[in-house]
């Protein structure tokens, strides 16, 4: 059986550390190069001229679609999107994707999208490829998709329903707690608890008794010793964790091999 050979570009070291995981688990899998925008895409395929290339969408340089069109079609990886917003799928598609993988997944959707890239390579490597766009298209629009984790705020006296996925990080504020998104600030009342209870814990990762973090927004963390770590999120701000958290911070970077 012929290795496929895979690249993995995003912006994201906790994103590119799950991919990078899920592939190893496939022996026919060879990780040839890894990259954090759209210009380490270009290089890492006119390089390595891998079969394969895991992109996001939405990265520093040049988005993932960018990277794509940039490319002559005869250098073209296959590719599979992975991206948080599912506005993209339509675009994902119109340049010949195999197939979009949205943020934050699972291991089966991820590897529904893995056997689908592998058997499509593995056809044209046959020189039998056939073209599946259209049967693509029809699958991601009949897909049963999970919807995703909402909550009700009130703003100005009208609710108001947010996206739990676009929250960057939570902090408790007295009996409230602040839900923390790109452009806007909410309050709710609720307990740190309850609201964790209630979290997609693949993404969201509880690091203080106050502080709940979305890693998809994460930049980077360092180990500052007796058992705290720090965070950067990608907006600038930094949170210390709590001493009592090492072991649950521990267990969730070894689960998703960051």
């Amino acid at each position: 059986m012929k290795s496929i050979r895979a690249i993995i570009v995003d912006d994201e070291f906790l994103g590119r550390g799950r991919i990078k995981k899920l592939l190893l688990e496939n022996d026919q899998i060879q990780i040839v190069g890894e990259g954090k925008n759209g210009d380490d895409a270009i290089n890492l395929i006119r390089d390595y001229k891998p079969d394969l290339a895991f992109l996001d969408i939405e990265m520093p340089l040049k988005s993932g679609l960018q990277v794509v069109r940039q490319l002559p079609e005869k250098d073209r990886p296959f590719i599979v999107f992975v991206t948080a917003h599912d506005r993209f799928a339509i675009k994902a598609f119109d340049v010949n994707a195999t197939d979009f993988v949205l943020k934050p997944f699972d291991e089966a959707r991820f590897n529904k999208a893995l056997n689908q890239a592998v058997h499509q390579i593995e056809l044209h490597q046959q020189g039998r490829l056939n073209d599946r766009l259209l049967q693509l298209m029809d699958d991601y629009k009949s897909e049963n998709l999970a919807q995703p984790f909402v909550i009700n705020v009130k703003v100005r006296g009208v609710d108001k329903r947010v996206n739990l996925y676009d929250v960057h990080y939570i902090e408790a504020d007295g009996n409230y707690l602040r839900l923390q998104l790109e452009n806007e600030r909410f309050l709710v009342r609720n307990t740190m608890h309850q609201m964790n209870d209630e979290l997609d814990h693949s993404c969201f990762l509880r690091i203080h008794r106050s502080v709940i973090l979305n890693t998809n927004y994460l930049q980077g963390k360092s180990y500052k010793g007796n058992n705290e770590f720090q965070f950067k999120m990608r907006n600038g701000e930094t949170f210390v964790s709590g001493r009592s958290f090492k072991e649950s911070i521990d267990a969730y970077f070894e689960e998703i091999g960051a």
